[in-house]
């Protein structure tokens, strides 16, 4: 009876090792997807704070009224639109903010592609 006693405790400890071997791999499979899952929440959280940081007026954005404040007082078409190239605006919506302004009479129309700012106190209000 000793022997089967032993064969049966035998058999007990492999079972035992062969479900711990299984649940070692299935915890390293939870660990991976809680590692996965970690890292989704992380991007979301900077999508968040990125997102939340964009609200009002952005920072480091150049206004035009201010890029048209660092130009002499004549200038061309393309040094407003060099001098605009932080705004990441296109220079197609460049030229129509001059041509826009210039109908508004918050800028002169020299000749094409050449203008001179008005000072009448209302440059301060010069937003594209």
């Amino acid at each position: 009876m000793s022997v089967n006693l032993e064969a049966a405790v035998r058999e007990n400890i492999n079972e035992l090792k062969v479900a711990i071997s299984e649940k070692a791999l299935e915890v390293a499979d939870l660990e991976k997807e809680l590692k996965r899952y970690e890292s989704v929440l992380a991007l979301l959280r900077d999508d968040h704070n990125r997102n939340a940081r964009r609200k009002g007026r952005p920072r480091g954005k150049t206004d035009l009224a201010e890029v048209l404040g660092g130009l002499p007082e004549t200038f061309t078409s393309k040094e407003f639109i060099k001098a605009a190239t932080r705004t990441k605006k296109p220079s197609v919506y460049l030229r129509l903010a001059l041509s826009r302004w210039a109908k508004e009479g918050r800028v002169k129309r020299l000749e094409r592609g050449k203008y001179q700012k008005v000072r009448n106190g209302s440059s301060h209000r010069l937003a594209a």
